[in-house]
């Protein structure tokens, strides 16, 4: 079995949101051990020695145990074209350590920064985030994503993002579009025009 992945975002040296990763981790043990009892990610991390300036990535790989632990420095992509490509069989319910298979979307649209997973002739993700897109005033998110990110499940919660269908067909009718995960806010300076970013 592969391993599973969480990476949490430390900031100025604090962890944040730790209550979603714990509940994501919670919820791959349900399904993946359920004759374990999940780890304390607080826990984890407070045993930890954190950079106390700045913005790092806090990766930690699991299966039943934590089997490597690293903190490395957070850099930003540009990202600001985006090319729709067709999912396909790729099944990422669960945040799996392996994501080679994201690489190889990439490298086939180098046109692009960034790749748009598709689904029935709906939006799914991008490679390293939830999507949300702006229509009158409301961000909206994809129903059915290919990853439940923990950003997403915050923002939905907090109202301040709603669920529905994203057809392709109807992407003209959306304003704006955003990438979502535990580095990148929903806002509108972290948003892209639709009709300008996607290919």
């Amino acid at each position: 079995m592969f391993s599973f992945l969480e990476t949490i975002c430390i900031q100025d040296g604090k962890a944040q949101h730790l209550d979603f990763h714990q509940m994501r981790v919670n919820e791959t043990f349900e399904q993946f051990f359920p004759e374990w009892e999940p780890f304390d990610v607080e826990e984890l991390v407070t045993e930890q020695i954190l950079p106390v300036e700045g913005t790092h990535r806090l990766r930690i790989t699991y299966q039943e145990d934590p089997e490597t632990i690293e903190i490395l420095p957070y850099t930003k992509k540009e990202i600001k074209r985006f090319a729709l490509v067709d999912t396909g069989e790729i099944d990422y319910g669960f945040k799996w350590s392996e994501r080679g298979f994201f690489q190889t979307f990439l490298e086939a649209h180098p046109e692009a920064d960034e790749v748009i997973f598709v689904k029935d002739g709906k939006v799914q993700d991008c490679s390293m985030a939830n999507l949300a897109f702006l229509k009158e005033g409301i961000w909206y998110t994809p129903e059915d994503p290919l990853h439940w990110g923990t950003t997403r499940a915050r923002l939905i919660i907090e109202e301040e993002i709603e669920e529905t269908d994203i057809l392709v067909e109807e992407l003209a009718t959306y304003e704006r579009v955003c990438l979502i995960n535990v580095f990148r806010p929903l806002s509108m300076e972290n948003s892209l025009l639709v009709a300008e970013s996607i290919l």
